[in-house]
């Protein structure tokens, strides 16, 4: 009978002898549940990069939604606003943590919602505060920023922790600017006033 072990070392070579990866970390990658919910480039580009990595429990979420498998790392890169923040309220609800990425401009930003307690901060919480934060994103921008973010999930398999964890990450290609910004729980947050049953307008 195969070694499962050793055929993972034989077939990722190049990535078990990564500091920090190795046989132990190249499993994780194999066995734990990945949602991905995107569409065009940034959908290909995940894919893609998760696959090569050695990820193969992919789960691609779409509308009607399905369970999500049990442990599993969940990964929003949909520009479509009202699916993003219908999955934001869901896992929000559900106290799952979230990887959120999405391309704006010639710039991505990346945040990871940890939803404790089914409270805030959750994206909401950002984007009430920081609207011009989101917009159509430059040709090529959703391609970069997957593979980003895909890179973002692997350390976190790997570390089980993140610095993204809480703030947004945010990276413009036309300025070189890179920075980090605190996200903080928020009364006008949509999703946190409809949990509370408190009437909210369009």
């Amino acid at each position: 009978m195969a070694d499962p072990a050793a055929e993972l070392k034989e077939r990722f070579s190049r990535q078990v002898i990564l500091p920090g990866v190795g046989v132990e970390g190249q499993q994780k990658w194999a066995q734990t549940p990945i949602v991905l919910a995107a569409e065009g480039t940034a959908l290909e580009a995940a894919t893609t990069a998760l696959t090569a990595a050695g990820a193969s429990l992919i789960t691609f979420l779409k509308e009607p939604f399905d369970a999500v498998p049990q442990g599993s790392t969940i990964l929003v890169l949909t520009q479509n606003k009202d699916l993003r923040r219908s999955l934001s309220r869901r896992f929000r609800s559900q106290g799952q943590s979230v990887f959120f990425a999405w391309a704006m401009g010639t710039g991505w930003a990346l945040f990871l919602a940890t939803h404790k307690g089914s409270q805030c901060p959750c994206l909401e919480c950002f984007e009430v505060m920081n609207p011009k934060a989101f917009g159509e994103p430059a040709p090529g921008v959703p391609r970069l920023m997957a593979a980003m973010a895909v890179s973002e999930i692997l350390q976190f398999i790997l570390k089980s922790q993140s610095p993204l964890e809480g703030k947004v990450w945010v990276t413009s290609l036309e300025s070189g600017v890179s920075f980090l910004h605190e996200v903080s729980p928020i009364y006008k947050c949509t999703a946190r006033l409809l949990a509370e049953g408190a009437p909210v307008t369009p």
